[in-house]
């Protein structure tokens, strides 16, 4: 039995990646809200957070990979006090309550 045939030989549009930055965010749904949290009123781009895309005020740095960190996003390890980013800190809800840990203390407690 022969294959069929791809029925959408030329009405198919192409499917490309398309990078989503920060320009494209603050022209899309939610532009206002965006703009207002990336862009300085001066134009100028602010440090933006390593876990999410508003803007961090630089005072803040995870501990173990040094980027930015909004206030919203910053996670204090149980273990050791010490503050972890999304990529580099773990949640441990195995107990009642979860608690935060960064890499160092996440390998002394598996």
């Amino acid at each position: 039995m022969p294959k069929r045939g791809y029925p959408f030989a030329d009405a198919a549009p192409l499917q490309l990646k398309v990078r989503v930055g920060q320009k494209e965010l603050s022209r899309g749904v939610c532009a206002e809200r965006y703009s207002q949290e990336i862009f300085d009123p001066s134009g100028a781009t602010a440090i933006a957070c390593s876990s999410c895309v508003r803007a961090a005020d630089g005072k803040v740095v995870c501990g173990q990979c040094e980027r930015a960190l909004c206030g919203q996003c910053v996670r204090t390890c149980w273990g050791c006090g010490a503050v972890a980013c999304a990529l580099c800190g773990l949640i441990d809800c195995s107990g009642v309550w979860e608690k935060a840990l960064c890499t160092s203390c996440a390998m002394f407690e598996a």
